[in-house]
């Protein structure tokens, strides 16, 4: 008697469980600057403080895919891609917060 009762108490905790669809990013799918980031690799909570501020000052509404960490020479830039590169183009900070522009940064030189 109590076998069938569990088998259909777990068969409707799984199914009650595995109907949740969840998307992709962040907390909830939330890849904004302010509140989300990437999933994988550098995430926002990764970056230095300054290079937070700075992104959130320029773009505080942005979508982050993706954060490369690149250096050129001694300096260590990072490289912030965003969802819609359209309409926001990548953003190179440096570790101190200054925006940064410049070929070099691209090839990851």
């Amino acid at each position: 008697m109590k076998t069938p009762v569990l088998f259909a108490a777990l068969a409707i905790g799984l199914a009650c469980g595995c109907s949740h669809r969840g998307s992709m990013g962040g907390v909830g799918g939330d890849r904004n600057v302010l509140t989300g980031g990437p999933v994988t690799g550098t995430q926002l909570s990764d970056l230095p403080a300054p290079v937070r501020d700075t992104l959130k000052h320029h773009v505080p509404s942005g979508e982050v895919a993706d954060i490369d960490k690149q250096t050129l020479g001694s300096e260590v830039v990072y490289k912030i891609s965003f969802a819609d590169p359209t309409n926001r183009p990548s953003l190179y900070i440096s570790q101190d917060g200054r925006v940064v522009h410049g070929e070099g940064f691209e090839n990851g030189k």
